[in-house]
């Protein structure tokens, strides 16, 4: 069984209340864009942290890549909280190491036995033991990497990228004008804001691994948009790569007029960035 470590970036500058209901819409996506690619995992938060675990590698760690929210993510081992068990195992995943290497350990949770210092000189010592190798702390050959918690240690393997930005829908609802591909970077360029879009022209087809809410009327119905939760919430704004025939409200009555943000995030971009942006979201 495969287990991740997500560290969710952005969403931790919030304050306690709004990380919380940050987080709860992270893990309600993850399980989505898990279950979308035939995937079923088990979600915690814990410290800052989201952990998930499953079968289906392939299929989470590509949810994970496409999961808005999601910053770094460090597949892991649990270990009992011993250096020489965390040396053991690293010896066994890297069984002829040459050159240079570093222990880097972080510590989470409350403070216990060890500290980071510690624990990973410790590790290191053990490691010694068994190979002959040379301590870089600042650019080693073969980087251990170990999370520490008061009752358990997480060695880390390779990490990989999220797309980061914040969860999906916790910014809102905007309409979204999809008849171009920079139509649908620049939509992209807003879900990755923490805004859910919705079509009014084109497809939103190239944007449906993104976000679970245009991949199934399920979870459209199911996942948050907006702060308040709101099951069918009033957009805010629309967004075009040029938007010179967008309207400019979206509700009206004899009290209410609701002005339309008229958003084009592209602007302001040369082609060098552009095409960046294309393979980060059509790769």
């Amino acid at each position: 069984m495969g287990q991740w470590m997500v560290r969710i970036g952005e969403s931790m500058l919030k304050s306690r209340p709004v990380r919380k209901h940050f987080t709860k819409v992270l893990r309600d996506t993850i399980a989505a864009q898990c279950s979308l690619r035939g995937a079923s995992v088990n979600i915690r938060a814990e410290g800052g942290l989201v952990f998930v675990s499953g079968e289906q590698d392939d299929e989470i760690v590509d949810a994970l890549k496409h999961t808005f929210g999601v910053n770094a993510v460090d597949p892991y081992s649990e270990i009992e909280l011993d250096p020489e068990s965390v040396a053991k195992a690293a010896l066994e995943r890297n069984p002829n190491p040459t050159g240079t290497f570093a222990v880097q350990c972080k510590r989470h949770g409350q403070k216990g036995e060890w500290t980071s210092q510690t624990f990973a000189a410790t590790v290191g010592s053990k490691i010694l033991e068994n190979v002959d190798l040379q301590v870089n702390l600042g650019n080693p050959d073969w980087a251990v990497r170990v999370a520490l918690f008061p009752d358990k240690v997480h060695l880390l393997g390779s990490r990989f990228m999220g797309p980061g930005g914040l969860p999906s829908g916790v910014q809102g609802l905007v309409l979204a004008n999809l008849e171009s591909e920079e139509d649908v970077l620049c939509a992209w360029l807003m879900m990755h804001r923490g805004c859910r879009v919705k079509p009014v022209k084109g497809s939103a087809d190239l944007l449906q691994q993104w976000d679970p809410a245009l991949a199934s009327e399920k979870y459209a119905n199911q996942l948050m948009t907006g702060p308040g939760g709101r099951k069918d919430p009033d957009p805010w704004g629309i967004v075009a790569h040029h938007l010179p025939e967008a309207p400019t409200k979206v509700a009206e009555d004899e009290d209410v007029r609701t002005p339309l943000v008229h958003l084009e995030p592209l602007v302001g971009w040369n082609e060098s960035e552009i095409d960046k942006l294309r393979v980060r979201v059509f790769s």
